[in-house]
């Protein structure tokens, strides 16, 4: 692990400035009093792009090296962000999110190939249960520098943008550079690395099996990644609605999202023993009474207790998901079929901020946590359903 010390360091400071656009972007855009629908749907081209990328980022990858792909890409993210304080329109912002999605796909992308090359087997739980934690710490991290300038300040922005230049420091300057073999989607990897190397055919075939050896998969993990987009895009538009300031919407984004790094080991022992669909049961039910007190909850203390409970219990879907396929799935599918995984999130993630913006023009900023009320609902029957 020592020769990625300058990859895995230069991630968590790309992931950490990633966080922070993506919720400047949206408190950004309220500033500027775009309607909530128009955050949504801007929001949703970052996913777009990253299945653009999905598709053919990971030859690329393998071919020139996870070090040289990630400066490529994290370069392009930082050009992209320039790009925020250059225009000042939904539509600019739209292409703006296609290209850092498409960015982070070869970010993503070269992170686990990296990894895949440089541990042994033995080691590689070990080494992606670090690359989650260091995941979810940069995610969080992000989300306390929100609220250090003034709203419409081009500081943060800035920021931004220097986070994502240094973050191309350490991997140029620390570590062993080396040739990748092919990545490889890994069942540990958590949501926000929708990463894959597999082409039009191999997700097609993917998607086939995974519909014969568990058909439920696919739309649990439609759900989640409806579930998770939404949480990312929406909920600073959330708690503005409901009157946080924006300092305290950087506070509360950056605790709640430590409730999904410390809720990951015990669900997922939690699954190991009653089993996987019971465990997606139970934790949807549960997050279902929490998104039902949040359409209504209007208390800051309540609001922070609540969101850090639906958090800590959502962002364990996907990776009980993808054991439970794994469980089912033929050892020499598995890549393949975690492939289509990863793609079929993010074909939620897509569609999640503008259903969910919907919710809220038509119901108020309590309609986003009715909409994750209904998600989570339906995949506590999706668990009971009877298919195989």
């Amino acid at each position: 692990m020592r020769s990625l010390a300058g990859l895995l360091s230069s991630y968590t400071i790309l992931v950490c400035g990633n966080s922070l656009l993506t919720t400047l972007l949206s408190l950004r855009m309220l500033h500027a009093e775009r309607t909530t629908l128009a955050v949504g749907l801007v929001q949703s081209c970052y996913y777009v792009g990253f299945i653009g990328g999905a598709f053919g980022l990971g030859p690329l990858v393998r071919r020139i090296g996870p070090q040289r792909a990630f400066i490529g890409f994290g370069a392009l993210t930082a050009l992209a962000a320039l790009g925020y304080l250059s225009f000042d329109s939904p539509h600019s912002w739209a292409a703006l999110r296609l290209i850092t999605g498409f960015s982070m796909v070869g970010v993503f992308t070269s992170i686990e190939s990296g990894v895949n090359a440089a541990v042994a087997n033995e080691r590689r739980g070990r080494a992606f249960a670090l690359y989650l934690v260091l995941t979810y710490l940069g995610v969080s991290a992000g989300q306390f520098l929100l609220g250090v300038s003034a709203p419409g300040s081009p500081f943060e922005p800035t920021l931004v943008n220097a986070l994502f230049i240094v973050a191309l420091v350490p991997v140029a300057l620390i570590g062993d550079w080396q040739q990748a073999s092919a990545p490889a989607a890994s069942a540990s990897a958590p949501p926000s690395a929708l990463a894959t190397p597999k082409r039009a055919a191999l997700l097609l075939d993917g998607l086939r099996e995974l519909t014969r050896v568990a058909p439920r998969s696919v739309p649990a993990c439609v759900g989640a990644g409806l579930l998770s987009s939404t949480f990312y895009a929406l909920t600073p538009v959330y708690l503005a609605g409901i009157g946080y300031p924006a300092s305290e919407i950087s506070h509360a984004m950056g605790i709640v999202l430590i409730g999904a790094l410390l809720s990951q080991w015990p669900v997922g022992r939690l699954s190991d023993r009653i089993g996987r669909r019971n465990t997606m049961g139970a934790v949807s039910l549960v997050a279902a009474l929490a998104a039902a007190v949040l359409t209504v909850a209007r208390a800051p203390g309540a609001v922070d207790t609540v969101l850090f409970l639906y958090v800590a219990l959502t962002f364990t879907l996907y990776g009980v998901i993808v054991s439970d396929v794994n469980d089912r799935v033929d050892q020499s599918r598995r890549v393949q079929t975690s492939a289509t995984l990863l793609l079929v999130f993010s074909l939620g993630g897509a569609a999640g901020p503008t259903l969910g913006s919907l919710f809220m023009r038509l119901l108020g900023a309590g309609g986003l946590y009715v909409f994750a009320l209904t998600i989570t609902l339906a995949l506590a029957a999706l668990s009971r359903a009877k298919v195989s």
